[in-house]
């Protein structure tokens, strides 16, 4: 190998990894893998206990990642032909886990049922199903974005908030001060 150094940070530039992105002076900004894909979830529902009983039981390997909420232990799987994640946030004042398909499906509700009934627990379990976010009366089509998106503010929405400051503000979390 040659022997190439690389200067260090600017003086003035701040983590590349700590939201708002894109501001400040450094000119990098960095994402998780969990931050970069999840955008690209269903949100299915939520449940009423940590991620690590639901791992134990289907002996699955809990990955530690971050996003724009902080850090989060995260587990994605395959389960009678649903493709799952689920999502814990450290210091979530609601204490629960999201569950999300990692691939879009009509069903929502038959996946979460497949979810509870091969971890063996019951409904209550379920902290609510179905995304915050959406507005329940919309009515999606298949393959269409748009569809899918509320037609009005949701619950927690702000305009020009992201996903993850609507969660925040949906689960009782103060906003990010980074």
């Amino acid at each position: 190998m040659t022997d190439i150094e690389v200067p260090g940070p600017g003086p003035d530039w701040q983590q590349a990894a700590i939201p708002p992105y894109y501001t400040g002076n450094n000119p990098a900004h960095q994402w998780s893998v969990w931050e970069r894909c999840s955008s690209l979830f269903q949100m299915i529902g939520g449940l009423a206990l940590p991620v690590q009983p639901v791992a134990g039981r289907l002996r699955l390997h809990v990955e530690r990642s971050w996003d724009g909420l902080g850090e989060l232990d995260v587990v994605l799987f395959g389960l009678r032909g649903f493709s799952f994640a689920i999502s814990e946030h450290d210091g979530n004042p609601a204490g629960i886990s999201l569950v999300w398909l990692t691939q879009r499906h009509e069903d929502a509700d038959k996946a979460l049922d497949v979810l509870l009934e091969v971890v063996g627990i019951g409904e209550e379990a379920v902290a609510f199903r179905g995304d915050p976010h959406e507005d329940p009366t919309a009515r999606r089509s298949a393959g269409r974005e748009d569809a899918r998106r509320p037609q009005g503010p949701g619950p927690g929405d702000v305009p020009g908030t992201s996903r993850w400051a609507r969660l925040r503000r949906l689960f009782g979390a103060a906003p990010s001060s980074s």
